[in-house]
């Protein structure tokens, strides 16, 4: 018994109740009774094996929807709000799929075909399915983590080949063209923050007016990717903007409280422009040709933009070629004889 790590009911000079050990710590059973003293025992030990062979076996009880409960209240307090939605949203597809009930030690390459096959049916794209896949893979962790599991059953899963498109993007005619277009002079100015600064949806969502360095023209974004939690210099354009806005303690941009209003609103404006194709993270990679063409060089651009590898910025160094038209004629001499 001692090798199993239990040792049956004894009793200890001073005390009347039996005891037993697990894992040679002292545990009082308490009861003086003999009979009581081994029913507890028997009980605890048949808990103790079946853990001992989950261990051994990498077997789970729990099920999806436990761990899903279970992984929500989690996620909802360690997690920012759009990735805690994007995992809750892949577990619900995943569940839709496999059924609620099943056991985690259940799960594996043939559920996540189960998946990818249920979101082709729907129409989805392949960045959309793999968005899943790669959430899945995050919350799973979690169960490993947490020792429900022994490994992750979407680790090896392969995400679907994806074709790159390079980002749509407006120019400077554009620009003045959807500007003009949007009468709501709240939208128009947080249009032309996105426009002016190149930030990420909540990146602007969550910037607030304590994060303003007036003097050093300058601003701190807080809520983004750990690693990007800093001051970016602000350019007179956007300090421009910011001073049209009603000066408070708060956000900014207050008058959107969920991140998908912004993107909604965006769209819209985008649409009514005559721009239906684009979104608003196109905001993004038009400042970034924007920046380009004034001149800006890709490893400046990849601090503002705040990327971590610089093949992300690179997307951006053949966009455009219009200014390459008057940058060629930099090349010239005088012409002695062709033929």
């Amino acid at each position: 018994m001692k090798g199993m790590g239990l040792r049956k009911p004894f009793k200890i000079p001073g005390s009347p109740n039996y005891y037993y050990e697990l894992n040679r710590k002292r545990r009082s059973l308490g009861t003086p009774h003999k009979a009581e003293a081994l029913r507890l025992f028997n009980e605890i030990k048949r808990q103790y094996l079946a853990g001992k062979l989950q261990s051994l076996t990498g077997e789970c009880g729990i099920t999806l929807a436990e761990f899903a409960a279970e992984y929500e209240e989690w996620a909802d307090v360690n997690r920012s709000p759009a990735t805690a939605r994007a995992d809750k949203l892949a577990v619900k597809n995943l569940r839709q799929v496999t059924g609620s009930t099943t056991r985690l030690d259940r799960l594996g390459a043939k559920e996540a075909d189960k998946l990818i096959t249920a979101c082709r049916k729907r129409g989805l794209k392949p960045t959309s399915i793999n968005n899943y896949i790669r959430h899945l893979r995050s919350v799973f962790n979690k169960a490993v983590e947490w020792k429900y599991l022994k490994s992750n059953p979407f680790k090896g899963v392969k995400e679907l080949r994806a074709e790159k498109k390079a980002p749509a993007f407006l120019d400077k005619k554009d620009v003045a063209r959807i500007i003009s277009t949007i009468e709501d002079a709240d939208l128009r100015a947080l249009v032309m923050a996105y426009l002016a600064t190149g930030r990420r949806r909540a990146e602007l969502l969550n910037l607030e007016w304590p994060d303003i360095d007036w003097k050093r023209n300058r601003y701190f974004i807080r809520k983004s990717k750990t690693h990007l939690c800093r001051w970016y210099p602000m350019s007179q354009t956007f300090k421009t903007i910011l001073d049209s806005i009603p000066k408070g303690k708060g956000r900014i941009f207050s008058r959107w409280e969920h991140p998908d209003t912004i993107s909604h609103n965006v769209k819209a404006a985008l649409v009514k422009a005559g721009f239906g194709n684009m979104r608003l993270h196109d905001l993004r990679h038009s400042f970034a040709v924007l920046f380009l063409e004034g001149g800006g060089d890709l490893r400046t651009l990849q601090d503002l933009l705040g990327h971590t590898r610089y093949a992300t910025t690179e997307i951006y160094a053949h966009l455009s070629d219009d200014h390459l038209q008057d940058e060629i004629q930099r090349v010239n001499f005088p012409l002695v004889r062709i033929k």
